[in-house]
């Protein structure tokens, strides 16, 4: 969806802006009449109409706005997701999923078509690719027959990218001294990209990221070592791409695991993966 928040009419309590500078003149350009509305420090004071990027309520106004679309044309919201909705049409189930302004579909060529037909006309301007591979959010999707592929290659090389002169092999020096701000800022940074990695395609570094996020508010030079064994690893395996079958047997399968008191400061630490007919579905650690 291009341009999702303006195309969603700002509701409730009147929100102002100022405008200055370039954006001002570009204004006053367009809208020569609002020169009378300056005002005397050369500030533009203007309503908004539109739910404008970074207003709190703004990504709420889109949402419903999107939901209320939805409804219109036959979707349900899932009671388990909200960002996710579904259309039953005689066997078929069709599912739709939300992240912010880009969407995701699993329908046939007639009800995309007739989904992108009703979309361009409601919201105007519109992208919409129709395949089996797809590039979404940082994963590439490729689905077939017997199986369906996250690959997040690319993602992974632009944060192995940052650490050029980064070893396969594991280190074990160990400090405790305190990393500098600078430091510390990218330490959070990276974790918080590994932990977006190990959720939807590389599950196998769970574990690892799990503990380096316990560090990420003052992480030492020894918690920088273990992010490093981390990264080490991820490039020493970085082809390794999330692989999903379904097998013949429909089935819930549950493995869990925990460990009692293994950390400094006496807390355990868990592990869980789900299956559903093979495929795993959710893990956590």
């Amino acid at each position: 969806m291009k341009g999702a928040f303006i195309q969603t009419q700002m509701t409730g309590i009147p929100v102002y802006v100022q405008c200055r500078g370039k954006l001002k003149d570009l204004i006053l350009k367009v809208l020569p009449h609002l020169r009378e509305y300056l005002g005397s420090n050369g500030v533009l004071y203007c309503r908004l109409r539109k739910a404008l990027y970074r207003c709190v309520q703004a990504s709420k106004l889109w949402y419903e706005r999107l939901r209320a679309f939805l409804r219109t044309l036959g979707y349900e919201q899932s009671e388990t997701d909200p960002c996710v909705f579904r259309r039953i049409v005689e066997n078929r189930v069709y599912l739709f999923m939300v992240y912010v302004d880009d969407l995701l579909i699993f329908a046939s060529d007639e009800e995309l078509k007739w989904i992108e037909q009703a979309f361009t006309k409601e919201f105007c301007w519109i992208t919409m690719e129709i395949g089996m591979i797809h590039s979404y959010l940082g994963m590439q999707l490729e689905f077939a027959d017997d199986k369906f592929t996250i690959d997040m290659t690319f993602y992974l090389e632009k944060i192995l990218g940052e650490f050029p002169n980064l070893k396969e092999e594991a280190l074990t020096d160990q400090n405790a001294v305190a990393l500098l701000e600078k430091a510390s800022r990218s330490f959070h940074t990276v974790v918080a990209k590994l932990l977006y990695l190990s959720w939807r395609a590389r599950p196998d570094i769970i574990t690892s990221v799990g503990f380096l996020c316990t560090r990420v508010k003052a992480p030492a030079e020894d918690d920088n070592r273990k992010l490093q064994q981390v990264l080490g690893y991820l490039l020493k395996t970085k082809k390794k791409v999330l692989v999903l079958r379904q097998s013949e047997s429909f089935k819930v399968v549950a493995y869990i695991d925990m460990s009692y008191a293994i950390h400094n400061d006496g807390k355990s630490h868990s592990g869980l993966v789900v299956f559903v007919g093979g495929m795993m579905v959710f893990c956590a650690s």
